[in-house]
């Protein structure tokens, strides 16, 4: 089973702050207590019991948690081959609709569903813990009930209004589009009308990190998607727009802990083994 999902239940306190990262795979993230509030790229929530966060493939998140406060969540990360079941990967692509005609990435769960969206959670961690013949079949189902509470929970949801958001919402909102371009925090902060000092604090304070380095990881993102397709090194370089094959490759290898060569051969083994 954990070649097809990962379920974890923890529940802690944490002081130090987490970075901004990404996943090769869907996470889905169920919020059970704490004082959080969790940022997906230039999206903000703040969250309450109940609330469930999908994060696809690639997104840079981070949470953003209270000092010393009680942390408890459950996260389950669905890997790329166990997203080609037929049932999950209709049941994937619904949610991935929703979320974008609703423009969130949150599904509410309270009362009655929120206990039988729990359950399905703890159900779906002693299938993962089981050595019982069977048990990746029960695994699978709770799995495919899950995705359906969510999808049927996003169905449920009002449309969220598309207000303008703040500085650093628009910045990130910005660059996601621009990524190959690379603007500069001269370029962005001209652009947005504000000095670039004010802007370097603003937007390290929301995400713990500079501009530049949001931006590198942006194109690395966008890089492992051109050589999961089959794009070559140093097509994928020139297209995130590195102005050395060498600047991409200590930047691929920074992020991911493998050569460009070697995360394209892992990823082609993958799709073909």
């Amino acid at each position: 089973m954990k070649n097809d999902f990962q379920i974890s239940h923890n529940k802690d306190s944490y002081t130090a702050p987490i970075l901004f990262h990404s996943h090769d795979f869907y996470e889905i993230y169920l919020f059970a207590d704490g004082n959080v509030k969790y940022y997906i790229e230039n999206e903000s929530y703040a969250l309450s019991k109940g609330d469930v966060l999908i994060i696809p493939p690639g997104k840079l998140h981070r949470p953003v948690i209270e000092n010393n406060a009680p942390y408890e969540r459950y996260v389950l990360w669905l890997y790329a081959p166990l997203l080609e079941n037929e049932g999950i990967k209709l049941l994937s692509a619904r949610i991935n609709a929703l979320t974008t005609e609703k423009n969130t990435r949150r599904a509410e769960f309270k009362g009655d569903s929120l206990t039988r969206v729990t359950w399905l959670f703890d159900r779906l961690r002693e299938c993962f813990c089981s050595a019982e013949p069977g048990s990746e079949y029960s695994a699978r189902a709770c799995i495919t009930l899950i995705l359906d509470e969510i999808a049927g929970a996003l169905s449920r949801t009002e449309k969220f209004s598309d207000e303008p958001g703040g500085l650093v919402r628009q910045v990130i909102a910005y660059i996601n589009e621009n990524v190959a371009e690379a603007p500069s925090l001269d370029e962005l902060a001209a652009r947005f009308f504000v000095s670039k000092y004010y802007l370097s604090h603003r937007f390290r304070e929301h995400t713990r990190t500079t501009v530049h380095q949001y931006i590198l990881m942006k194109k690395v993102n966008l890089a492992k998607e051109l050589l999961e397709s089959g794009a070559a090194p140093q097509r994928a370089s020139e297209s995130c727009g590195f102005s050395t094959y060498s600047n991409f490759y200590k930047a691929f290898l920074a992020q991911t802990g493998v050569s460009p060569r070697e995360y394209g051969r892992q990823r082609g083994n993958q799709l073909t083994g």
